[in-house]
């Protein structure tokens, strides 16, 4: 079975017996993590009733009807507390994310690991989930065609407070940087710069500009 690299990548980081995939769409990652033997089971929760369509002929090619299971819902709403000892919520934005956590936040923590991959506001949902009394023990960074997605992975448990740019790039990201991460930094300076060159700023945009592209420069250069 052919899947992204983003789902090949999630998948390499599940540990647990079964699966809930939050936003399951056509349920790719549920049929590669049990054919690839990382779960026994899945449960694939989407609020859409077309995406489960289709997920459902998916499962049916695959011959894993019972193994995993889809419904119909919103976040984690459709799941029994410790029904799943693993979850992934992945293909949306952070904001998003942070709601579906927010809203089932009970039943959210009652997973032994959250495996999230957010498209966007990656800060915003790191302060969040230390906000919201989560531990983020790994991360890893996936470029995915011409996309770079986080896979930020938390249990709960408290922790201590980031910096600014640990909540930005990601602590653990930072301290463990991968090929992707790099040429992610590079990318966002390149953008920075672009926006500095082109465009009319206020001081203070000018200045977060400023002193964001210099840590990039700082970390970059370590590496060398």
């Amino acid at each position: 079975m052919q899947v992204s690299k983003r789902i090949y990548s999630i998948t390499k980081h599940l540990k647990g017996r079964k699966l809930a995939d939050i936003g399951t769409d056509h349920c790719f990652l549920p049929i590669f993590a049990i054919k690839s033997g990382k779960v026994d089971r899945a449960v694939g929760v989407d609020v859409n009733k077309g995406p489960l369509e289709s997920a459902h002929a998916n499962i049916d090619a695959e011959g894993l009807e019972d193994k995993i299971e889809l419904r119909l819902g919103d976040g984690f709403s459709p799941l029994d507390i410790g029904e799943c000892d693993i979850a992934v919520i992945s293909g949306m934005g952070g904001m998003l994310i942070i709601k579906i956590i927010e809203k089932g936040l009970e039943k959210a923590k009652c997973f032994n690991e959250l495996i999230l991959s957010p498209q966007s506001d990656f800060s915003a949902l790191r302060k969040s989930l230390h906000r919201l009394g989560f531990e983020i023990f790994k991360e890893d960074m996936i470029k995915d065609g011409a996309k770079f997605y986080p896979l930020i992975i938390v249990r709960p448990g408290e922790s201590a407070r980031y910096s600014q740019f640990q909540y930005e790039f990601g602590k653990e990201m930072l301290e463990n940087p991968n090929n992707d991460f790099y040429e992610y930094l590079e990318e966002l300076f390149a953008k920075n710069e672009k926006i500095i060159n082109e465009n009319p700023l206020t001081p203070e945009r000018y200045e977060e500009i400023l002193e964001q592209n210099n840590f990039i420069r700082g970390f970059t250069e370590r590496r060398q």
